[in-house]
């Protein structure tokens, strides 16, 4: 059986644990004084992270291909913008949600996207594929999951199928290979962002690599950085005195440095750093209603949607229907069941679910749950931090435990990718 890591614990005693694993889970003692794995890192071979790359975007491509191509990638579109000068879209079209200032067309989506493909599209110009870029940084958010269950000190086969319940068991999936378009490729890229900076936390502790990853997740998802104590913490927790002030340093110049060209961004097109455009747009195209973006009145049917929706019954195979308004994470998300059987006394992992708690608890507050979807997409935006409470549970797990759940989230994630294509959504 694995050893916990704890890496960030604080006393010197050990406990037994009295609480029940889950199903196939077994029971442990845990060190609380160690303040360095009781397994070493392993490391692979650089060829094997690129095929995964490889193996995963091929999956994604081939996923997306049975989609219609999507007509949303205002992502190229603003790059193409940016290489030329300017962040107010060139040419833009009519089905973008945007917002008009002084005959001035923007769009309030993320812009770390955009900066990421820029020498892709200054290369290609507007026929830069958008859905295969999209497919490409999801491998590599997914070879990034495996390096970090390797830092864990996981075994091969629960590395194994760890990766595979991110890569096809998860949403992430279905944001990664369903069509590529503007909401998706948001999603992907916080995704990747979140999963480079815990590489980086939990492996070199580089502190800039960290702020790089965390700034372009911010970049692309705001709710994200309140997760922002979750990686300042672990940096300083994790180093040892003369380097903690270093690494933090860094991150801070990284995080600060892309956090500042947002600020400008902004202040660029609307003359306010905090001004993203985003409420400009909802007024633009409806509005949120009586009660704003943000409100407590969204709290009962968003926390319904969130935790007790369920598919619709159909009477035909596949005998569920998704329907585009989603259903819980308890369906959508099995990594939570794997996770449970984490050892929450440990620093890291109750981290983690502060990160969690927090960017959920910002949405069951928000006007929107981000319809149309398969599942609740903006859970996508914590999943790394799901995930990493998976991994920490698994050290208790028996491998068999995480194949079925791996096995069972990739047949949720294929129905919807085949009700999607089935009925052209």
């Amino acid at each position: 059986m694995d050893q916990p890591r704890a890496d960030f614990a604080d006393s010197a005693s050990t406990s037994v644990s009295l609480r029940n694993p889950p199903s196939g889970c077994t029971t442990r003692l845990t060190t609380s004084a160690r303040t360095t794995p009781l397994i070493a890192a392993s490391r692979d071979h650089p060829a094997v992270f690129w095929l995964i790359v490889l193996l995963f975007w091929r999956l994604y491509e081939f996923s997306t291909s049975f989609s219609n191509p999507t007509y949303f990638n205002a992502h190229v579109v603003l790059a193409w913008s940016m290489l030329h000068g300017h962040f107010d879209l060139i040419d833009p079209r009519s089905y973008f949600e945007m917002t008009h200032v002084a005959d001035r067309s923007y769009i309030a989506y993320g812009i770390a996207p955009s900066l990421l493909m820029m020498p892709l599209v200054a290369i290609w110009g507007l026929d830069f594929h958008q859905a295969s870029f999209n497919a490409a940084l999801g491998g590599l958010a997914v070879a990034l999951w495996w390096s970090i269950t390797g830092l864990l000190g996981l075994d091969q086969w629960k590395r194994v199928w760890l990766t595979i319940l991110f890569g096809t068991g998860s949403l992430f999936f279905f944001a990664a290979g369903q069509c590529g378009n503007t909401w998706a490729l948001m999603h992907v890229t916080t995704a990747f962002g979140l999963m480079l900076a815990l590489f980086d936390v939990l492996g070199a502790r580089r502190g800039w690599l960290a702020g790089l990853g965390f700034g372009l997740a911010v970049l692309s998802r705001q709710a994200v950085l309140l997760s922002f104590p979750f990686f300042a913490v672990t940096l300083w927790s994790s180093a040892e005195a003369p380097f903690r002030q270093k690494r933090e340093i860094a991150f801070a110049l990284a995080l600060g440095l892309l956090l500042a060209f947002d600020a400008w961004y902004n202040f660029a097109r609307f003359g306010s750093p905090f001004d993203n455009g985003y409420r400009r747009v909802v007024e633009d195209t409806g509005g949120a209603g009586p009660w704003g973006l943000f409100s407590i009145h969204y709290l009962a049917i968003n926390y319904y949607v969130y935790f007790l929706k369920l598919p619709q019954r159909i009477a035909g195979f596949p005998w569920f229907n998704p329907t585009m308004s989603g259903f819980t994470i308890f369906i959508s998300t099995p990594a939570i069941y794997i996770a449970l059987a984490a050892d929450y006394r440990e620093r890291i992992n109750q981290l983690a679910v502060a990160a969690i708690v927090a960017i959920q608890a910002l949405y069951l507050v928000y006007y929107w749950t981000g319809f149309e979807q398969f599942g609740c997409r903006y859970s996508v935006d914590y999943l790394p931090f799901v995930m990493l409470l998976a991994a920490a549970g698994a050290k208790y797990c028996y491998s068999w435990m995480i194949a079925i759940y791996a096995v069972l989230g990739t047949l949720v994630e294929v129905w919807g990718l085949m009700w999607w294509v089935q009925h052209g959504w």
